[in-house]
């Protein structure tokens, strides 16, 4: 059986863990994920809305917003990308792995050709007008995976008025130099693991980072990936299923004992002589009755 406290957690690289440990594993709280991709598939959020957890979802490829839409009806599910400024942007999908899809020409040139795409034209809205537009007032964290374009998407959001606790930033395209620009705006780098980064405003830091350590491994050790979860949940059923099926052959045995029973009741074996002539004599007595009354 599955532990009635453990968690299961989608993200590819233990994201979602890293940042329920920073929120102290609260149960709601506001995100936002800045190429939301799949909701569920390697999804950085789907933990926190399972929790109670809503938020924003900006995703730019159709298919995808799609998929939003139908598995996350509590959030907010834009069809755009995220950028400096108002206007439309070229985005380049990648067919079969639209994780891949892309604004940065950088990114389009150092892809080449050597995978099949299609191009089209997206409407680009920057953090801040995405914010005031929904009415945003506190943001727990921060979540930006755009191939690339990450610098352009932390540059348009007003950091006076809009201030995540936390931010995680895919830091594997790292061309331009945000680090710079988050520092300016009061946040410190907490960690860098070679794929992402995540940032802790200045005035949640000590809140957020000490006892991270404990917090962390009490999260890991409860957590179930999400193909295990899955795996657990076959095997609850199948073993839900094999229960029924011994209830039926139950029944089925106790029904055919009593049956036995009664066919016991009405035989000869196991009877004294008398009684078994006795029942004989009256057996013949009815057969006989039943021949003369039919001629």
């Amino acid at each position: 059986m599955i532990d009635t406290k453990a968690i299961t957690t989608f993200a590819q690289y233990n994201e979602d863990l890293i940042l329920l440990a920073l929120s102290h594993d609260k149960s709601e709280g506001f995100y936002v994920d800045v190429g939301a991709n799949y909701p569920t598939i390697d999804s950085v959020t789907k933990l926190f809305y399972e929790k109670g957890w809503r938020g924003i979802n900006i995703e730019p490829v159709k298919s995808l917003h799609q998929e939003l839409l139908k598995e996350r009806p509590k959030d907010i599910n834009l069809m755009c990308g995220a950028g400096v400024k108002p206007g439309n942007l070229l985005l380049r999908e990648y067919i079969g792995a639209t994780g891949h899809s892309t604004f940065d020409e950088e990114v389009k040139k150092q892809r080449g050709d050597s995978s099949e795409y299609k191009e089209y034209e997206v409407p680009i809205k920057t953090l801040n007008d995405i914010f005031t537009e929904n009415k945003v007032k506190q943001i727990d964290f921060l979540k930006v995976d755009v191939e690339g374009f990450e610098y352009e998407v932390i540059l348009g959001n007003d950091w006076d008025k809009y201030r995540p606790e936390f931010i995680c930033v895919e830091a594997t395209h790292q061309s331009k130099d945000w680090k710079t620009h988050l520092k300016k705006n009061k946040y410190k780098l907490f960690i860098s693991d070679g794929l992402n980064e995540y940032y802790v405003a200045e005035d949640s830091w000590d809140k957020a980072t000490n006892g991270f350590e404990e917090r962390i491994v009490m999260l890991d050790y409860r957590a179930l990936k999400q193909h295990q979860q899955q795996s657990w949940s076959k095997d609850t059923e199948q073993l839900l299923l094999l229960t029924n099926i011994v209830k039926r052959h139950d029944k089925t045995i106790r029904d055919l004992s009593e049956a036995l029973a009664r066919s016991s009741r009405l035989s000869l074996t196991d009877q004294t002589w008398p009684r078994r002539l006795k029942r004989a004599i009256k057996g013949l007595t009815v057969d006989w009755y039943k021949f003369k009354t039919k001629k």
